[in-house]
C-alpha cells in the first residue's frame, strides 16, 4: 500500500482529532475518546490494506459528505478522499423485520476506520462512521461499550435511557454510557456520524426485545 494512501488515512484521523478537540473542549467523554485514540498503534507496520465493500446506503454518502462540509470541512474532505476504500457493513442481527420497516437496511451502514475491518485493527477500541437514511428510526438498542457520536449532518432526534426524544443539530456530540438503552430518528436528510467505542467492543449492539 502506498505511503500516500496511509497519509490520507492519517489525515482523516488528525482531522477527527482536531474536530473533537474543538467541539468537545472540556468534555470528559471526548477527552476519554481522544485518550484511547492516542493509545492505538497507528504505525505503518500495523496498517491493514483496504478491503472495500459497498452497500445500498452508500448512495447517500456523497450528499451526506457534502452537507458535512459546513460542520467539519477537513473531515468531510478526508472522507471523500477515502470513500471508495471503506468497508461498509451492517450488524448481522438487524433486518427489515427486526427494525420494523421494509427497506430499512437499504439505508443503514457503518464503516470502521479503526477496528477489525478498518485500516488499523485497534486495541479494544473502534472508530468509524454511521450512515442512516432519511425518515428512519434506529430502534432502541444497547451494548457494553461506552459510545460517542459526533453528528456531521442533521437535524436528528435521539433518545437515551428513560428520557424523551431530544433534537440534535449537525455538529452536536452525544455520549452513551455502557448498557444504556438508546435510539435515533432521522429527519428528511441522511445522518452521517462519527462514532467511537472506547472499550468492551467485542460484544455487538443488541436490540431491545418487544420495542415497537
Amino acid at each position: 500500500m502506498s505511503s500516500e494512501f496511509i497519509a490520507d488515512v492519517r489525515w482523516l484521523l488528525k482531522s477527527i482529532t482536531r474536530g473533537l478537540e474543538n467541539r468537545g473542549a472540556g468534555s470528559p467523554e471526548v477527552t476519554s475518546v481522544l485518550a484511547r485514540l492516542a493509545e492505538q498503534d497507528l504505525a505503518d507496520k500495523s496498517f491493514t490494506p483496504p478491503r472495500p465493500c459497498t452497500l445500498p446506503a452508500c448512495s447517500l454518502l456523497p450528499d451526506a459528505v457534502g452537507a458535512a462540509l459546513a460542520i467539519a470541512s477537513d473531515v468531510a474532505a478526508a472522507i471523500a478522499a477515502l470513500q471508495d476504500e471503506l468497508h461498509w457493513q451492517q450488524n448481522p442481527s438487524y433486518s427489515d423485520v427486526a427494525m420494523g420497516r421494509s427497506g430499512y437496511m437499504d439505508g443503514y451502514a457503518y464503516a470502521e476506520i479503526i477496528g477489525p475491518k478498518g485500516f488499523f485493527h485497534g486495541n479494544d477500541f473502534l472508530l468509524g462512521f454511521l450512515l442512516l437514511g432519511p425518515n428512519r428510526v434506529y430502534r432502541e438498542h444497547y451494548h457494553p461499550a461506552p459510545e460517542l457520536y459526533w453528528t456531521l449532518t442533521g437535524p436528528s432526534r435521539w433518545k437515551r435511557g428513560a428520557g424523551g426524544w431530544e433534537e440534535l443539530q449537525a455538529g452536536d456530540i452525544r455520549w452513551h454510557r455502557p448498557f444504556v438503552v438508546h435510539a435515533t430518528e432521522t429527519s428528511q436528510v441522511p445522518l452521517l456520524c462519527l462514532w467511537a467505542w472506547t472499550n468492551d467492543v467485542a460484544e455487538p449492539a443488541k436490540l431491545v426485545a418487544g420495542y415497537a
